[in-house]
């Protein structure tokens, strides 16, 4: 059931036209809430892209800073000559005694950018010392 709040009946509600509008009825509808010019566009653009670059180099900064929180302070590095015998396995025993050699050796192939885990006699490489 509905019900009128004019309490007019249905046919005797008045249709008024609204000024200068051609044919057109005027209703209950809002007019869209915000209107942007194109300067108003642009400075949303902006602040939007400014906004963006703030959250990106902060994300960046916090991710630098959890990735060298990482590394104990003090830690130094050591130019090793590999010799007959030795690997990595046995180079990241002896410099890091104290740490998982597992991550030593990770840390050694990523000092001297090493695609695999093999070393030879005589090759000069950086090892993190504990």
């Amino acid at each position: 059931m509905v019900t009128m709040v004019s309490g007019k009946p249905m046919t005797a509600i008045e249709r008024r036209r609204a000024a200068g509008d051609r044919g057109r009825f005027r209703t209950g509808a809002a007019a869209p809430a915000v209107r942007l010019t194109r300067r108003g566009r642009v400075v949303a653009a902006g602040v939007s892209a400014l906004a963006i670059g703030a959250l990106s180099i902060t994300l960046a900064t916090a991710a630098q800073a959890a990735h060298a929180g990482q590394a104990a302070p003090g830690r130094y590095v050591a130019k090793v000559e590999v010799r007959p015998g030795q690997s990595l396995w046995s180079l990241a025993e002896s410099y890091d005694p104290g740490t998982d050699p597992r991550l030593v050796i990770q840390q050694i192939q990523q000092l001297n950018a090493m695609a695999g885990d093999q070393v030879q006699p005589g090759e000069v490489l950086w090892v993190p010392r504990g």
